[in-house]
């Protein structure tokens, strides 16, 4: 059974009120959840706060979720993405860092760029670079290169098409060069990366 045909599989039976499949499902996605939002926080106990808050979300309105789109994982994100905003809001803070600390970038990715991308993260001045971009900008990094989603699941948790998220990461990657150079720092195959049209999973 794939994997997509088995999370549709757990969440008919949470929908069918099984406690089980809604354990499982935490079981699969809270360490995910948990460390995109600590990634931005940067505090582990208000991220365990929001996490919790977004599977107590999950639980109440996942009798409403339709298997559509970039499917459940991109709903999942698309609801803690939101729940980090309203953090931030409440908090008074219009901008924000990305909590990019060598601990919580050690998530092992797929495409090539993106290996590039993790070992050049342990880099202080990269993470600085990263905080510097817009918050759309720093999602995207943060989902596609740490969450390994591709250009579809970003955009339904941005809500942006995915012509939008590949000009989004194009603009990142070529923001990241600029800073970098900036910087006077050598230039990372990784940022070259911005000269290409296709960035990670279409």
């Amino acid at each position: 059974m794939t994997e997509k045909r088995e999370l549709a599989r757990l969440v008919k039976r949470i929908q069918k009120g099984d406690a089980e499949a809604f354990g499982q499902l935490y079981d699969r996605f809270h360490d995910k959840v948990f460390l995109y939002v600590y990634r931005q926080t940067g505090s582990g106990t208000d991220a365990e706060d929001i996490t919790a808050g977004v599977f107590l979300y999950v639980l109440e309105k996942i009798d409403g979720f339709t298997w559509r789109g970039a499917g459940f994982a991109a709903w999942l994100f698309r609801i803690a993405r939101n729940d980090v905003l309203d953090y931030f809001r409440k908090r008074g803070n219009g901008a924000r860092e990305v909590a990019l600390t060598d601990e919580i970038m050690k998530q092992p990715s797929h495409q090539l760029v993106e290996e590039q991308a993790e070992a050049s993260f342990r880099d202080h001045q990269l993470r600085l670079a990263i905080a510097e971009l817009s918050e759309e900008q720093q999602q995207v990094v943060l989902l596609k290169l740490t969450m390994n989603f591709s250009n579809r699941q970003v955009g339904e948790v941005l809500g942006k098409s995915e012509g939008a998220i590949k000009a989004l990461t194009h603009r990142a990657l070529l923001g990241l060069r600029k800073k970098m150079e900036e910087q006077l720092m050598p230039r990372n195959e990784v940022l070259d990366a911005a000269d290409e049209t296709q960035v990670g999973h279409d």
